[in-house]
């Protein structure tokens, strides 16, 4: 469960709505919460929201017009402009949307390697990729070794680490800003609401909470510019035999 290969042959299935999930109600307000308070991480621009429960969100503060929703589920889009397309293969052009979300999608895909490489494609220089998982370390997520697998969301996922989602990102040429573990429940508990023994250990130790969150910024790279004209003067003086050359800081000439 722990360690397992990223790519998977067969198809996984992917939650529809919120309330698929285990306290569905709950995982959706403390996602909401994180997106809040990631906005001053944003830049107002194109948005794009990526999976069934992303946009079932609230995205509206940091994007200058309606956001573009992209799901593999014939599913109507609540707000905004809705595309049905494989997250592996996006109908975007390069680096055209300024802030992705994407939430609790690489715990139910088969290649999450590839949905992150088309990601990083589509997003634009400095644009934000707003990451958000299963922990697999919690015993919220522990819980399904000995469940069955008729068992219901969200136990019917792949879980990768906080740890090991963040070596993928920086591979790509991310930089993670913001991290931080979230939704203090072990969803043992049909309850929409926080409380008890799970919220209190959650508190003291965080990497026990049921999942993580990621805010990363797309590296921009700038390319240096060859001299050209340094080459040129380089090849003149190298193509001069017998010629008296004196060394000047930055290149060389001849006097005859």
């Amino acid at each position: 469960m722990f360690i397992q290969p990223a790519y998977r042959r067969t198809a996984m299935q992917e939650p529809e709505s919120w309330q698929q999930l285990a306290n569905g109600h709950l995982i959706k307000a403390c996602v909401q919460q994180q997106l809040d308070d990631s906005r001053s991480h944003c830049l107002n621009g194109v948005t794009l929201t990526l999976g069934n429960l992303a946009q079932q969100l609230n995205v509206s503060r940091f994007t200058l017009g309606k956001p573009l929703h992209i799901c593999q589920a014939p599913r109507p889009a609540i707000e905004g402009r809705k595309v049905r397309a494989h997250y592996t293969h996006l109908p975007i052009k390069n680096e055209a949307i300024d802030t992705l979300v994407c939430p609790f999608v690489l715990d139910f895909a088969s290649d999450p390697h590839q949905i992150l490489r088309e990601l990083l494609r589509v997003l634009a220089d400095d644009g934000t990729l707003i990451l958000a998982g299963f922990n697999p370390l919690s015993p919220a997520i522990l819980s399904g070794l000995w469940r069955s697998k008729s068992h219901p969301f969200p136990w019917q996922g792949r879980y990768f680490s906080n740890a090991r989602v963040k070596d993928w990102l920086s591979l790509l040429g991310f930089r993670v800003e913001r991290q931080r573990y979230f939704i203090e429940h072990f969803l043992t508990q049909q309850t929409t609401e926080t409380g008890g023994q799970s919220e209190w250990l959650c508190q003291r130790c965080p990497w026990l909470s049921a999942g993580y969150w990621l805010v990363a910024k797309k590296s921009c790279y700038i390319k240096p510019q060859t001299h050209k004209l340094k080459k040129e003067r380089l090849n003149l003086t190298q193509a001069l035999p017998a010629a008296r050359v004196k060394q000047s800081a930055n290149w060389h000439f001849e006097e005859r």
